[in-house]
């Protein structure tokens, strides 16, 4: 998913700390929900991502409805794993502008 195509955040500015998230593509388009709290689980060998979130409007019929909706939950979970695998490799870019993780030989 791309930002600003599949997605686009919002800032409210009633609560200036909140980032709200838009669904501009799919079959939530219009759907406006903010993530809670997020978490990793490990479990039988296996690691499992947890999070809560909120469905703040939505085009779709009876919104609430949505966050018992297991297809909407998938849906923005594989959207928090990628804006948390985006953050991530932003954050491996050392002060060259580089991704190299190598030592310098200076």
């Amino acid at each position: 998913m791309i930002e600003g195509i599949d997605y686009q955040y919002i800032y409210p500015a009633k609560d200036p700390s909140a980032i709200h998230i838009e669904l501009l593509q799919g079959p939530y388009v219009g759907t406006v929900f903010q993530y809670g709290k997020v978490k990793f689980e490990e479990k039988d060998e296996n690691v499992y991502l947890l999070f809560g979130y909120d469905v703040i409007e939505s085009t779709v019929s009876k919104p609430k409805k949505l966050e018992k909706d297991s297809d909407f939950k998938n849906h923005i979970g594989d959207l928090l794993v990628e804006i948390m695998s985006g953050n991530l490799e932003q954050d491996i870019i050392d002060e060259s502008g580089t991704t190299d993780t190598e030592e310098s030989n200076l």
